[in-house]
């Protein structure tokens, strides 16, 4: 079956929500800037000097595609172009646009993005990036309203899924707090059981069985600054009613001493949901809850930012390879930004540094470098039918022979240089250039940029 298909013209997102798409961020280099700005009734892209934005990458045909706006919502219409539009992985004559989707025409890849800040966010070139942590555009917003309470003493509660950074964020929010004292992070779900209120509220020497000398604790340790307390649910009930009252009270008492301490710490907790059914499913205290609940800033995951994706992706590459970065190939980007990376930010990162030692000595990362579960694919076992290998072999073709042509016109017909880039032998790329001569001749097989 064909990849060529007509979405029909709606909003997966509803009305309301795509008419506030505001533009295209794009990912890799040949646009004339970081942005496109969806701001007229009607858009042509393309590689000629006659379209409204001019996007100079090869496999862009000269007037390649055409965005305008229907009703309350923008829509794609493929201009007949020779290597195709490509909507979130899938070949596309016409389709509506919605947050999040992922655009790819030649070697140019874009994600669709809106802000409720209007065309100034949009255009802004560059990425967040404070304390020597990098936040892509997706979490701009976030970012602005923590800069905004960082400073009051107000506690932070940030609620996100595993790896979408929440102690990022915190260091950062310390970091602009402008408080003297140190970042103090503490893990609530690797407490030790049986001393875990040592640990945190300090004890004296001698105040129980192995408690050789005396020790401050978390609590104090945060003295002047931020006490960072993460997975904040995992704390126990007994531990959570003397963390009330030393938030309340502005003192600790540590264990075996009667004498309370004075601490000024202010502090940031993390957890994986919102405080509300944490209290309903009895994992929080409700008067701690209370008193912690000064702000909430939720994190998205990853797979509802894609923007964000490709921007760190790119990021992780250039750290882990020594600002030495191999190409990455457009398709391989694609498939990176539309899969849903479960674990986010960290299994992107670890992701990226396999990539590294895998296949980091090659000029280019390529498509067929990915696992099978991140091309969408997943290949024919032994008991798979002939009817369903041939169908991934055809597939398998299809795709080597739309680059080998994009990469023929690159290299002014050097088959040796082309087959080279494609990553496939030069027999296997006189064999596809064969097989499709050979064939009637169809719109898609007329000379690349035609």
């Amino acid at each position: 079956m064909s990849d060529l298909s007509t979405a029909r013209l709606q909003s997966s997102s509803g009305g309301a929500e795509a008419s506030r798409v505001t533009g295209i961020r794009w990912l890799c280099p040949g646009a004339p800037a970081a942005s496109l700005l969806l701001d007229r009734s009607r858009i042509v892209l393309g590689r000629g000097s006659d379209v409204d934005a001019q996007l100079d990458s090869a496999g862009v045909s000269r007037r390649h595609l055409e965005l305008y706006r229907q009703g309350p919502i923008y829509a794609l219409r493929d201009l007949r172009s020779t290597n195709g539009s490509y909507l979130n992985g899938r070949r596309v004559t016409h389709s509506a646009l919605s947050e999040g989707d992922v655009l790819r025409l030649g070697d140019m890849l874009g994600v669709v993005v809106r802000t409720s800040e209007g065309s100034a966010s949009l255009q802004t070139d560059r990425f967040e990036q404070s304390s020597g942590v990098l936040f892509g555009p997706g979490l701009s917003q976030q970012m602005r309203e923590l800069e905004r309470f960082s400073k009051s003493t107000l506690p932070i509660v940030i609620v996100g899924e595993t790896g979408t950074g929440k102690e990022c964020v915190a260091r950062v929010a310390h970091a602009w707090s402008g408080r003297q004292g140190p970042f103090h992070p503490v893990n609530c779900a690797t407490l030790p059981v049986g001393i875990a209120e040592a640990e945190l509220f300090g004890h004296r020497k001698g105040a129980f069985t192995g408690a050789e000398q005396s020790s401050q604790g978390h609590v104090r340790a945060a003295h002047l600054g931020t006490l960072f307390l993460d997975e904040f649910a995992e704390l126990p009930g007994p531990i959570q009613a003397k963390l009330l009252r030393t938030l309340q009270d502005g003192s600790v008492v540590p264990l075996g001493e009667t004498r309370a301490s004075h601490v000024d710490a202010r502090v940031i907790v993390a957890c994986q949901e919102p405080l509300s059914e944490l209290v309903a499913r009895k994992c929080v205290r409700p008067d701690l809850a209370a008193r912690i609940d000064g702000v909430t800033l939720t994190l998205p995951p990853l797979r509802q930012r894609r923007v964000d994706i490709g921007v760190l992706w790119q990021h992780f590459l250039r750290v882990h390879s020594g600002n030495h970065p191999p190409q990455v190939d457009v398709r391989f980007l694609e498939r990176i930004v539309l899969f849903d990376w479960r674990g986010n930010v960290r299994e992107l990162e670890l992701f990226t540094r396999k990539m590294l030692v895998l296949h980091g000595h090659e000029p280019m990362l390529k498509l067929r470098f990915l696992p099978s579960e991140l091309r969408g694919e997943r290949e024919p076992d032994a008991g798979t039918s002939d009817e369903a290998r041939l169908s991934v072999a055809s597939n398998r073709d299809e795709h080597d022979w739309t680059r080998l042509k994009t990469e023929l016109e690159r290299c002014a017909g050097n088959m040796t240089r082309a087959a080279a880039a494609v990553g496939i032998s030069r027999q296997r790329a006189y064999r596809l250039l064969k097989q499709n001569t050979q064939r009637p001749r169809c719109d898609s097989d007329r000379p690349v940029n035609a």
